[in-house]
């Protein structure tokens, strides 16, 4: 069993155009046997996320899905349209 690395990114994306962005989140995201775990309110990087931590003053607000958060906290919709 070969273990899983771990890739740990800090709003990676924030000064790359769109195209770039996306491609890349499309070349990290292929990669097998590999967990990233991504400091971002960009959307292309929340909507490849399989489960999203929102941090409100330093503490764990909400956890869940994209549409999960989007549908019930009032934060993570005023962050998803502040970003859109």
């Amino acid at each position: 069993m070969n273990p899983k690395s771990l890739l740990v990114f800090d709003d990676l994306s924030s000064a790359l155009d769109v195209r770039t962005e996306a491609e890349l989140w499309k070349r990290l995201f292929e990669l097998r046997d590999v967990t990233c775990l991504v400091v971002s309110h960009r959307h292309p990087a929340l909507q490849r996320a399989d489960q999203i931590i929102l941090m409100k003053d330093g503490r764990v607000d909400d956890t869940g899905t994209l549409q999960e958060l989007l549908g019930r906290n009032e934060e993570m919709r005023a962050l998803w349209e502040e970003t859109n």
